[in-house]
């Protein structure tokens, strides 16, 4: 391997590593907040999801949510042994849907204040400029 080569590999790990570390302190601070209502700052996004669209099929998770199936899978599963989820079905199709039960809309309500209040802890880290860059380059970095 020439010099180079190492070079721009040692630059993807710092970049991979990087990523890892902020993704990591930003759900710890989600989850240590959450902790006192007993849902996973992974489960919320779920749950907003539905309390946004109403009805949303496993797929329609998994591409909003960018969570593989598989580990998808595994979440509803826990959500619904929670009672914060029900699946529905779907005429003519396979595909599994699910729906917020009452006590998950209820959740998603006491938790929203929180979730404010975390993200505005965790932005006012930033200037006003690093804000917007820092939505901006997520943006790019999520682009297909």
């Amino acid at each position: 391997m020439n010099e180079n080569n190492e070079e721009v590999l040692d630059s993807l790990a710092c970049i991979n590593l990087q990523m890892l570390r902020a993704s990591h302190s930003v759900l710890k601070s989600y989850d240590d907040a959450y902790r006192p209502f007993g849902v996973k700052a992974t489960q919320l996004p779920v749950l907003n999801l539905l309390a946004q669209n109403g009805i949303a099929t496993t797929k329609e998770i998994a591409v909003q949510t960018m969570t593989e199936r598989s580990v998808l899978s595994r979440k509803l599963q826990v959500m619904q042994k929670n009672e914060w989820i029900v699946p529905k079905y779907i005429r003519n199709t396979r595909e599994k849907a699910y729906s917020l039960t009452e006590k998950g809309q209820d959740l998603v309500n006491r938790t929203l204040q929180t979730r404010m209040e975390v993200q505005a802890q965790l932005m006012s880290r930033l200037s006003e400029d690093e804000r917007d860059l820092l939505i901006n380059l997520c943006d790019k970095l999520q682009a297909n």
